[in-house]
């Protein structure tokens, strides 16, 4: 940001007069993000002091703006940097301004990837860099570490991220999705890193993890992360945790805390998914997709039929077995939204100070405006309960990212919990084309197989109950074209 802007009045701009005056990306910026305070008027006074000494909450927004700003920043770790405590996930950007827009309303980290978008979410920080103060913002790119790679390899693909970021450096590089504790220790990524902090073009080094791939990969992701703290080389961590899949979470937290790690939430909200009715002589979109794999395969139209059929009353047997826990939560809360479970969801994660920030996937204005009013709100006694309540209703529908319980049993060794991690980038965070070609990855070993497994000994090893076969096929409806 150019020297003569930093000291005009701030100003918190709401989208459509952001757009109004950002008159695209060459325009010039409306306002400042301040690292730990807000940019409105009202928010110009000395922020409250938390009890915590790494957590700062800023007042009150005054009710004559449109539009909230962040609330509260907490101490990122050992780096030093405070964050704010909702972050950008960056896996998809519609546009250049939504970055522009997430900054001018106090969000200062932005979690970025090589992959996301082939360097496309990279390029759209870049566009926005110019708008914004390259010290008070918190720059985080990943790189997915390939055996093959070297230290030059990884220097060549970082040096081509800083270039779309628009940047000479990065704050945290993340060594991308380590699935073992072999990969922590991995020599061309530290090397790398190494050469880079001593060139001045990284700060930081870190970690993420989203669970085991399959049976040939099956550390957990408290394994990996464990080892990752005792290996002492990685300054941050990007880990699941949310209200249903915590007991892992919390053990990293306490390790991180031991440590002064800084820690990042990702995957906050469960996901679920609804098993349809079919109708055989009219079926939808998806019953009609495993009837042309079933016939394609050779069996004969009433064949395909009969095994759709005693599939679904296998899945009806198993749904009925929780009704009795579904009709009483409908009868309490009618029917709830996503959105409305997806916003709990974060106010619990929010609520504890040794999670330093939520990676929330925020692709456009409209989940900017959703989640930025979340920062520094408290979950109240009601919004818990509903949660407790969902948890003992539902938690057999949503399988648990980063679980692996069932991997073990699958006669295919799928990698059940990666396949599932990819309907929660098509449904939840919008990545549809990401999710489809992370899918397309697996080139066949995928949940088509599930079609043809009569006996889902998944089933009886999932200990939530989850119906991984149905879940795992209306997955791959889902994530193919065919």
């Amino acid at each position: 940001m150019s020297k003569e802007r930093e000291g005009k009045r701030q100003v918190n701009v709401t989208r459509r007069r952001f757009l109004k005056t950002s008159g695209g990306a060459a325009a010039a910026v409306a306002g400042t993000a301040v690292v730990g305070c807000a940019t409105s008027q009202a928010q110009k006074k000395p922020a409250a002091t938390s009890s915590a000494a790494t957590e700062e909450a800023a007042p009150a927004p005054s009710a004559e703006k449109e539009k909230a700003v962040i609330q509260r920043y907490r101490m990122l770790g050992r780096t030093g940097f405070k964050t704010s405590d909702i972050s950008m996930g960056c896996g998809s950007i519609a546009d250049a301004n939504v970055v522009r827009y997430a900054y001018d309303h106090g969000i200062n980290l932005f979690d970025v990837a090589e992959g996301y978008g082939d360097g496309d979410s990279e390029r759209k920080i870049g566009e926005a860099m110019q708008f914004m103060d390259r010290k008070k913002i918190f720059i985080v790119t990943k790189l997915a570490v390939k055996p093959e790679d070297t230290e030059q390899s990884l220097l060549e693909r970082f040096g081509k991220c800083l270039q779309r970021l628009q940047t000479d450096y990065a704050d945290a590089l993340y060594s991308h999705s380590v699935s073992t504790v072999a990969e922590v220790k991995n020599k061309a990524f530290h090397a790398a890193v190494k050469k880079l902090k001593a060139e001045g073009k990284l700060k930081h080094a870190g970690i993420s993890n989203h669970g085991p791939h399959g049976q040939q990969d099956m550390d957990s992701m408290e394994k990996v992360l464990l080892a990752a703290v005792e290996d002492g080389r990685f300054d941050l961590m990007l880990l699941v945790h949310n209200f249903m899949k915590a007991d892992e979470g919390e053990r990293v937290l306490k390790a991180c805390k031991e440590k002064n790690i800084g820690t990042t939430a990702m995957k906050t909200s469960p996901g679920q998914l609804k098993i349809e009715p079919f109708d055989p002589a009219s079926p939808n979109e998806e019953y009609a997709g495993v009837l042309k794999r079933l016939t394609g395969r050779g069996m004969s139209q009433e064949e395909a039929v009969e095994r759709i059929h005693k599939y679904l009353e296998r899945m009806k047997g198993e749904m009925e077995k929780h009704k009795h826990l579904l009709d009483p939560f409908v009868a309490k809360y009618g029917i709830q939204t996503q959105d409305q479970l997806n916003q709990r969801s974060v106010q619990w994660v929010l609520q504890n100070p040794d999670m330093h920030t939520i990676c929330v996937s925020m692709p456009d204005f409209d989940k900017l405006d959703e989640f930025i009013p979340l920062s520094g709100t408290e979950l109240t006694a009601a919004g818990a309960q509903f949660l407790r309540d969902y948890q003992a209703s539902f938690g057999h529908q949503y399988c648990r990212h980063a679980c692996s319980d069932c991997a073990t049993s699958c006669p295919h060794d799928l990698p059940v919990s990666t396949m599932m991690r990819y309907t929660y980038y098509f449904q939840q965070q919008g990545r549809e084309k990401h999710a489809m070609a992370k899918y397309a990855h697996l080139q066949g070993h995928d949940a088509s197989l599930c079609l043809d497994c009569e006996e889902a000994p998944c089933l009886s090893a999932c200990p939530y109950g989850v119906s991984i076969q149905a879940s795992l096929i209306k997955a791959h409806q889902m994530l193919t074209l065919a």
